[in-house]
């Protein structure tokens, strides 16, 4: 019988074959954490960004609830318990309903000539004093009486033109007299 040689047998093939599997396992591995760790971090990002832009808009803006108030619904903060500020909408209701109480023109009155010899005449609304009342950021009540549109203007911190003051004009206006506010309990 012939001997042979030992010679030592490559198992390269074997080898290779199960370390390019782990190689490739263990890549799979890396990469899947490494999009794991991004992915958390970009939505980590986004919500931060998503949390300040609605903290911020929940400032910038906050919720009111609507109350009613003498027949009337009112619109209150209820974290500060502040009235909401006027619209340009409801500021140009206000001073629609201002304005004609507080005309003074006399071109569409009708004087009225009565059996006893008097003269009369509708004023139609016209040539009202009107008491205003609003409540100030302390939580007082301050009150005052007006006869004038830029009074009025200038009461409510309104455009005067709402109420049909010309630019110019109302400079000789007496200042609004302001009663001593009250704290009123809520």
């Amino acid at each position: 019988m012939k001997k042979r040689k030992n010679r030592p047998q490559t198992k390269r093939p074997a080898l290779s074959r199960r370390g390019s599997f782990m190689i490739i396992a263990f890549a799979a591995v890396i990469a899947l954490g490494a999009i794991t760790v991004a992915s958390k971090q970009l939505f980590a990002n986004k919500s931060s960004k998503t949390s300040k832009a609605q903290a911020v808009a929940t400032q910038a803006a906050p919720k009111y609830v609507t109350v009613k108030v003498a027949g009337r619904d009112v619109q209150v903060d209820p974290q500060t318990g502040q009235l909401k500020p006027l619209t340009s909408d409801e500021a140009k209701q206000m001073a629609d309903g201002l304005k004609t109480m507080l005309n003074k023109s006399t071109d569409d009155l009708v004087p009225v000539q009565n059996a006893d010899g008097s003269v009369s005449m509708d004023l139609k609304g016209h040539f009202q004093n009107v008491a205003v009342a609003r409540v100030n950021a302390d939580g007082t009540v301050e009150q005052s009486c007006i006869d004038e549109p830029q009074q009025a203007a200038q009461f409510f911190g309104i455009d005067p033109q709402l109420l049909g003051v010309e630019p110019g004009k109302g400079a000789a206006i007496q200042p609004v007299v302001r009663i001593t506010p009250r704290k009123v309990s809520q």
